[in-house]
């Protein structure tokens, strides 16, 4: 790193040293920082401390951990991240929450990322009164794991993706007001900033909005092909072929598909196929979008081809389907 980006990020952050890598914490118990690449830079905008900083230099890829828990998001194109010297890619809308004590780095192509850094201690304080039934997802079940002695060394991340592919203005909604309230000097701010990321937490609960996958990051070879079959097939909503896998994982389509069979019992295009109905259910069920609509968003190459899909899996219209289960 040159020493101009080093001194901004010494600004804003604590290094101290870790076991192999730098250990970073921010100035502050949450903070937002948002990386976007710009003519072949990165334009970096830190928001902490009511106050919002701006700088702009080279992709700062160095390997670190966090003493505080990271949120990232993909607001648009892709990021490349390095966990535990394993690469998992993400795409806009896309994301994780990695638990304190792992070594990570990211890589922004083409994109515009988001990280909320939060503290064990402002989490412990906003959950401090809420019930056990609400407590007990996998979002707030992972946080409150991470916090006890033996779960903060755990070597897991939990990854999310968009259920359908259509955005959630929700999300992004809570995302601009907890800017805004990081940078505010108003009485209450710090109020509402707690409130927004319990909001934010809950929303990613919501299995209509996304699907969560925790994934542990020792496992071996084939864990990890398995994992990472799963999530490109479900990323892109059953609309992929073996060869697509394949092309995807650098490996022979035949192996992967024997080895998905063995640990799943389903091949490739099974598992495929149940995720593109699942989505077609999902849409039916949860928006107003007529079925051509549907079909285009799930990258049928025609409505009637979705009919015939839809009617041999389902063994009913989506019309019928729609009837039968109407949306509340």
């Amino acid at each position: 790193m040159n020493s101009y980006l080093e001194n901004n990020f010494k600004k804003l952050e604590i290094k101290t040293a870790g076991s192999d890598y730098p250990s970073i914490q921010n100035n502050a118990d949450i903070a937002m920082f948002m990386k976007k690449s710009f003519n072949g830079e990165i334009l970096y905008t830190n928001i902490q401390n009511e106050r919002i900083k701006y700088f702009v230099g080279a992709n700062n890829n160095q390997p670190h951990q966090n003493t505080a828990f990271e949120l990232f998001y993909v607001i648009q194109g892709t990021m490349i991240k390095i966990i535990e010297n394993k690469k998992y890619i993400f795409h806009a809308g896309e994301g994780c929450i990695i638990n304190r004590r792992i070594t990570h780095s990211d890589t922004v192509q083409n994109g515009f990322v988001m990280i909320l850094n939060f503290t064990e201690a402002l989490f412990k304080q906003i959950t401090r009164d809420l019930t056990e039934d609400t407590l007990s997802g996998p979002i707030f079940t992972f946080l409150r794991n991470s916090c006890t002695d033996t779960g903060a060394w755990k070597k897991i991340f939990l990854a999310f993706h968009p259920t359908l592919p259509i955005i959630d203005s929700r999300f992004k909604t809570i995302l601009d007001s907890l800017q805004i309230e990081l940078a505010s000097t108003n009485l209450g701010a710090a109020y509402f900033r707690q409130g927004l990321l319990l909001r934010l937490l809950a929303i990613l609960e919501n299995h209509h909005a996304f699907k969560l996958k925790q994934v542990y990051i020792n496992s071996n070879k084939e864990n990890y092909l398995i994992n990472q079959m799963l999530s490109f097939i479900e990323k892109n909503y059953g609309a992929i072929s073996r060869k697509e896998v394949s092309a995807f994982l650098h490996y022979n389509d035949e192996y992967l598909n024997r080895l998905l069979k063995k640990h799943c019992g389903k091949t490739i295009n099974a598992y495929a196929r149940e995720i593109r109905l699942d989505r077609a259910k999902e849409l039916l069920l949860t928006t107003k979008l007529s079925i051509a609509e549907i079909a285009q968003l799930l990258h049928f190459s025609s409505e009637n081809y979705f009919y015939h899909f839809f009617a041999k899996e389902a063994h009913c219209s989506p019309n019928q389907f729609r009837q039968k289960y109407p949306k509340d």
